[in-house]
């Protein structure tokens, strides 16, 4: 059997010397119970395209 190797663990550095983490975004989110309530023409969407005649 063979002897286990020697590690030497190197400490990190001091925690006065880490780098902060960056800030992280944070976003609102809405619940909506009627969409078609609040969403213009949500009955059709004819116009959806129109701008190409052929």
């Amino acid at each position: 059997m063979t002897p286990p190797v020697p590690v030497t663990i190197l400490p990190g550095p001091p925690p006065s010397t880490r780098r902060a983490a960056p800030p992280v975004a944070t976003a609102s989110i809405t619940a909506v119970q009627d969409l078609d309530a609040i969403v213009e023409s949500a009955e059709c969407s004819c116009d959806a395209g129109d701008d190409n005649p052929h």
